[in-house]
């Protein structure tokens, strides 16, 4: 709920606006990130400690005028002016995860992620809900029914993984592997259960008199949980299906002015609808399906992709620095046992749940069991639903009507287990991909970044380019950069094709895959060749050669390159093939394979090299 201007106190001195705070808000996240570069750090973390700093320096100069608690309520009010900021941010992010829902994904992975996920849900609740339900009943703070609701309650806010944090990482280090598409999809997959969960359960409740609801009647709540559930998927898909037939019809610049105004309309609707009509849609639901429909119908999607990466970026610095700005350090000293209990427990049954859920689904691989570091973010859905049970479930009658006790308590817990898991989370899910091998390594190398000559003064690098504007100063000579090999810009974490592989396998495989190019590998891990998908246009609407052609057959054994191999003598590999990319080999006379460089990667990292060179 956004805070009147004129219902907020307004300080002695000087006094600030929402647009004077936001840019408040940008400046700290450009020193929020500054400090995580250095500290080699997520920078969803240094933005949120930068919120949290900036929250402290504003509070203290303001209440030497008005006091503290009416500093608190003035910067807060001026905060939920910048709601737009949410919405535009938590829209773009569920959209972008709705592609996990693209009909190719999850023929390949739909049926392993729903067991892991449904394995996930039942040890997170389960852990959960016994503990929290255990702690409350010792503490008498309920009866025997509510304690075990409030249990599980919790326990199903504890299954959503915050999507915001979850993306912004995995984007800032480039991950790219089987890890990052797991956790992305699970991401997607949770938090649907979690919503839709909660509210069945929460409806249950009240049906079976364990809950009062205020004055909501039956009809109601039922009602309420159809638009939050089919209502929201309906809205998503038909949000969707109208935007890639607009996509075909207009220019990028205009269809990005109609996508994103009717993003904050659906964000700004939402509580509209909830507060004139009674009628609510979960704004987070219907943003993700609105992205699934939109990945699977429409051709030729990634210039919006990519200019949505491009004008985003500003949108999710600031949506973090202002997530810091409203983290509720004081809600950790009131945690206690059942803050304790749900945040020790919550860790415990994110691993132990996807930990069986791999096993059971035949990954075998070491980092794929250790997923559940990486869904430890918590953020906007759990604090949604903690929201949405504070309002529901009351006590007393009319104006005096106040939000029940364990509903309170149950808000204190989440908003002070989101400063715990944003701060951590973010730190295990980059410590998680990178000991996966998606993350190349010169993404970490370019955790401090290098001027164009070593060792320099970037102001007198600086100096003299504007000096140069006007022709004052020539130019220095030209620098070589610094060496760099094929292992700095490989990923390590890639699939392997068994040279024995039958067409149709192989076809799965590239059907898959998220490169261009399949490695085939022997019985012993040694490199074969490689399979392009280029290879494969000739041979997948001819049967008789089906039975016949093994990925031996259709390997080039000469697509590899030495991990050591300096990136000038893979620039010329690259120049004299066709090739997309090769495979990296530990040593030319081992062929064990350790990695693929990409040729986009390649280009990449010479074009930062010469903009810093001419600059």
């Amino acid at each position: 709920m956004v805070t009147p201007l004129n219902t907020i106190p307004q300080p002695i001195g000087g006094s600030l606006d929402a647009g004077l705070l936001l840019g408040f808000l940008l400046l700290a996240a450009i020193l929020g990130g500054s400090v995580a570069r250095v500290c080699h750090i997520p920078r969803v973390v240094g933005y949120l400690v930068a919120g949290v700093a900036l929250r402290f320096v504003l509070v203290s100069a303001y209440s030497r005028s008005m006091g503290n608690d009416a500093a608190h309520h003035y910067l807060s009010g001026l905060a939920d002016q910048l709601e737009v900021i949410k919405t535009l941010a938590l829209g773009l992010i569920m959209f972008v995860i709705g592609n996990v829902f693209e009909m190719r994904h999850l023929k390949l992975v739909g049926a392993r992620t729903l067991r892991i996920s449904l394995l996930e849900a039942a040890c997170v609740i389960g852990l959960v809900g016994a503990a929290c339900s255990f702690v409350l009943m010792a503490k008498s703070d309920g009866s025997f029914g509510e304690s075990i609701s409030v249990g599980l309650l919790l326990g199903i806010v504890a299954l959503a993984t915050a999507p915001a944090a979850t993306l912004l990482v995995l984007r800032e280090y480039d991950a790219k592997g089987p890890v990052s598409d797991a956790i992305l999809t699970l991401t997607a997959v949770n938090n649907t259960l979690s919503v839709v969960l909660f509210h069945s359960l929460f409806l249950l409740l009240v049906a079976g008199g364990v809950l009062a609801a205020g004055n909501q009647g039956d009809r109601l709540l039922w009602w309420d949980l159809l638009l939050t559930t089919g209502g929201s998927v309906a809205l998503g898909a038909a949000l969707g299906f109208v935007f890639s037939v607009l996509y075909s019809k207009v220019v990028l610049p205009e269809f990005l002015l109609v996508f994103l105004a009717v993003l904050i309309g659906l964000g700004a609707g939402a509580e509209a609808l909830s507060v004139s009509l009674h009628l609510s849609f979960n704004f987070l639901l219907t943003c993700l399906f609105l992205g699934a429909v939109f990945a699977n119908i429409t051709l030729d999607s990634g210039s919006l992709y990519e200019s949505l990466k491009l004008i985003s970026g500003p949108i999710f610095a600031a949506f973090f620095v202002l997530a810091g700005y409203e983290l509720h350090l004081t809600e950790l000293a009131h945690l206690g046992w059942l803050g304790a209990a749900y945040v020790v427990f919550r860790i415990v049954g994110k691993y132990v749940g996807i930990r069986l859920g791999t096993q059971l689904a035949n990954w075998s691989d070491e980092h794929h069991s250790r997923i559940g570091f990486g869904m430890l973010c918590q953020a906007g859905v759990a604090i949604g639903l903690a929201d949405f049970l504070a309002g529901a479930w009351t006590i007393g009658e009319g104006a005096s009507r106040t939000a029940h006790p364990l509903a309170l308590q149950v808000q204190t817990v989440i908003l002070g287990s989101v400063v715990v898991f944003e701060l951590l989370g973010p730190v295990a899910l980059k410590s998680l991909v990178k000991r996966s091998g998606e993350v190349k390594a010169i993404t970490l190398l370019r955790r401090r970044r290098l001027t164009p000559a070593e060792g320099d003064s970037i102001t007198k690098l600086t100096f003299n380019a504007f000096l140069r504007t006007f022709g004052i100063s020539k130019r220095e000579s030209d620098r070589n950069p610094s060496e760099l090999q094929v292992k700095h810009i490989m990923r390590s974490n890639i699939k392997f094709l068994n040279a024995a592989a039958k067409l149709d396998e192989v076809l799965h495989f590239a059907e898959g895959s998220r490169f261009n190019s399949f490695p085939v590998v022997d019985d012993a891990g040694g490199f074969v060749g490689m399979i392009q998908f280029s290879d494969l246009r000739d041979l997948i609407y001819d049967p008789l050669m089906r039975d016949l052609v093994t990925a031996f057959d259709l390997a080039c054994p000469d697509d590899m390159v030495p991990a050591d191999m300096d990136l000038a003598d893979l620039l010329e590999r690259f120049n004299a093939s066709d090739q997309g990319s090769f495979v990296v080999v530990e040593s030319e006379e081992s062929r064990r394979v350790v990695g693929l460089v990409e040729q986009r990667d390649l280009l990449r990292i010479l074009h930062i090299a010469e903009t810093k060179q001419s600059s």
